[in-house]
């Protein structure tokens, strides 16, 4: 462990670098990073033409946007050999491009809910744990010196208002729950998880509702194909979050318990009611739809978040969770064996030397037996 000195709120404290060896990004986890931001640029720059140059609509080119999970689901149906889905998604994806060409009648949005729930579903996961491997030890090393650095950075300043860190706190003694023994799926979470990708929709459905491109919904067939391909995205914001409720990731300190989850949670529900709000006067002062159009529309979104977060939720608890976490527990307990920081005791005063962790204990009977002298 490299530690350097660093400029304090109060005092100057020893600060941590963050080891390369705690690293939880894999060879994989590499790969499917750098398709799905390759498939992205590719699919934005294809959008961005057909909507400025092409004769396509908005509608008709915004599902390209789902590229991406396709991409990295047929990459990891390859890597981890799941024929079976494998071999559904191709046929899938070949009734597709037949239905696209126009050589047979089927509903195209039927064939991309298809594609989407067996490849983009399996595609988001790899996503999303790629995602949570690489941010998890640097979101933990970021909160770790937040209250105590006498200055913020631009990045500390975004950790601490994602996780809703209060400034009063000192951060520095993080902790997790090492046993971690799943025999089910947990629902609990699940629904959680469905709850903050609410939150999320909330978010897009105000920037649809303030677009221009995306005003006209009297389109049956296109709409819910872009509400489809916009609600993919949701789990990639809302779940590589849950690693820290997973494990109960929390700062102990004398008085209460600060849980990492329990913070991201709640700066989404403190935003959420401004938003309803906003959402509310926008549909009625801008949008010139039907407003029983628009309703059913925000109705089958929240079908739809309903029915992805839950599919991907089971897809990571079952595919992806265990094998994430043991890499987790093992890089802590080899990089963190003991507490980095002691804190005080309830009444105020440090904690004697034989409290610190890796103190050496001595058996008190060595030292032998005091016998006094009776009197005669």
């Amino acid at each position: 462990m490299n530690l350097r000195i660093e400029k304090g709120k109060n005092n100057d404290f020893w600060a941590d670098q963050l080891p390369e060896g705690i690293s939880l990004v894999r060879g994989a986890d590499k790969m499917i990073m750098i398709a799905a931001a390759v498939s992205f640029v590719v699919a934005l720059i294809y959008v961005i033409y057909q909507g400025v140059l092409g004769s396509s609509s908005m509608y008709d080119t915004v599902p390209w946007l789902a590229l991406p999970f396709f991409v990295c689901g047929v990459l990891f149906f390859l890597r981890t050999r799941y024929w079976v889905l494998l071999i559904i998604a191709a046929a899938a994806g070949i009734l597709f491009a037949v239905s696209y060409f126009g050589f047979q009648d089927i509903p195209t949005v039927l064939i991309f809910l298809m594609l989407s729930l067996i490849i983009g579903a399996t595609g988001v996961v790899a996503v999303v744990d790629a995602v949570q491997r690489w941010a998890f030890y640097k979101v933990l090393h970021r909160i770790e010196y937040l209250n105590v650095k006498s200055k913020l950075t631009a990045k500390d300043k975004t950790v601490a208002f994602m996780f809703n860190v209060p400034e009063n706190l000192d951060t520095r003694n993080i902790t997790m729950d090492y046993e971690l023994n799943r025999t089910k799926i947990p629902w609990k979470e699940v629904m959680n998880s469905i709850s903050m990708g609410m939150v999320v929709g909330l978010f897009i459905w105000i920037y649809i509702s303030m677009n221009p491109s995306f005003m006209d919904l009297s389109s049956e067939t296109t709409v819910p194909l872009l509400m489809f391909t916009i609600i993919l995205y949701i789990p990639v914001m809302v779940l590589p979050w849950s690693i820290f409720r997973s494990l109960n990731v929390r700062v102990e300190t004398n008085y209460r318990v600060f849980k990492i989850y329990n913070g991201i949670r709640a700066t989404l529900q403190r935003m959420a009611v401004p938003i309803i709000a906003a959402l509310v006067l926008v549909l009625v002062a801008i949008n010139t739809t039907n407003i029983y159009t628009v309703a059913y529309y925000m109705a089958l979104s929240a079908v739809m978040i309903v029915i992805i977060m839950t599919l991907v939720s089971i897809f990571y608890y079952w595919l992806f969770e265990a094998v994430t976490i043991n890499d987790i527990i093992s890089k802590w307990k080899m990089f963190r064996p003991v507490p980095v920081f002691a804190g005080l005791n309830d009444n105020g005063n440090r904690p004697q030397k034989e409290e610190l962790p890796g103190t050496p204990k001595r058996d008190k009977n060595d030292f032998g037996k005091l016998v006094l002298p009776e009197e005669k």
